[in-house]
């Protein structure tokens, strides 16, 4: 398969990840298992990157879809893209039971299938019946990996440090997946400005009335969090479950907030926020409202 019928047949898929408003873990794991097989370099797995943090708007999505469709217009170029999923099978012995299943499905809706404008929902649909079917199923392993992780870091430094929080476990929770959010736009620009510190505490205290020892401590926890990494799939999909949408306009506010502190909003800020504002259903009007607000204060 030609690298650009590639690209496009791995866009259209991560749209359909998105088709729900979210990517789960599991469907974020199906699409990495594709990009691997497909043996993607880096500057193809760049230009994916966008598809991958939020979703398209529906103008570029039906683009995509009518861009696939003309590709897939000639019994020749059907066989391309057969061959292509053949190969990644033969390349990969240890395909599991259903992604065979997909190819051999892909092939049978490829002989039958005239494609025209009205395949769009045909499309999303037959990928996310075949590929992504089981992706909403509990995984044990993967479940809420950030929960436990944060949670046990929480429990060691209240041991060692003797500082306990009456606070409940859910809201400790809660507290550490908007933190960490924060703590990640201060980390953008590989530097925790003084001011930047400063501002993130103060939208922990204004937002959770945390002080003294207990700030200290949850500040730690998710300034380490940020800095080390985190899965931005599973924090994001777990805020928008557990929160309403004033708190994630709050939380958008404090990001902003943190953004501006050391008197200026860099692009990688206002672009990580943009990515995480989106992920979070906030409408992009909105996003544009508060950055000119976060702006109109620094001017």
């Amino acid at each position: 398969m030609s690298q650009f019928k590639k690209m496009t047949f791995l866009k259209v898929l991560t749209t359909v990840a998105w088709a729900d408003g979210e990517v789960s873990q599991s469907e974020f794991n199906i699409l990495k298992s594709f990009f691997r097989k497909f043996d993607l370099e880096k500057h193809e797995l760049d230009e994916l990157k966008p598809y991958l943090f939020s979703p398209v708007s529906t103008k570029e999505k039906d683009e995509l879809y009518r861009q696939m469709i003309a590709e897939l217009s000639s019994p020749r170029e059907k066989k391309e893209i057969m061959d292509a999923l053949e190969t990644m099978v033969e390349a990969h012995k240890r395909m599991k039971s259903d992604e065979r299943e997909l190819v051999d499905q892909f092939s049978e809706w490829l002989k039958k299938s005239s494609h025209t404008k009205r395949s769009l929902g045909r499309i999303r649909n037959f990928l996310q019946r075949t590929i992504f079917k089981h992706a909403r199923d509990p995984d044990p392993d993967m479940e809420k990996y950030f929960k436990r992780h944060v949670l046990k870091k929480i429990e060691l430094k209240s041991s060692h440090s003797q500082v306990s929080t009456n606070l409940p476990e859910e809201r400790l929770y809660f507290i550490c997946l908007v933190g960490t959010l924060m703590a990640a736009i201060a980390h953008v620009d590989d530097h925790f400005d003084p001011a930047e510190k400063k501002a993130l505490k103060r939208c922990l205290t204004e937002q959770f009335s945390l002080k003294g020892k207990e700030l200290t401590l949850l500040f730690e926890v998710v300034e380490e969090q940020a800095r080390q990494g985190f899965d931005f799939y599973e924090v994001v999909s777990e805020l928008n479950r557990v929160s309403s949408y004033n708190d994630r306009i709050h939380l958008m506010e404090c990001l902003f907030e943190v953004a501006i502190a050391d008197g200026e909003m860099v692009h990688g800020e206002a672009e990580e926020i943009r990515r995480i504002t989106k992920a979070l259903r906030i409408p992009h009007k909105t996003f544009i409202e508060y950055k000119v607000r976060a702006l109109d204060k620094i001017r």
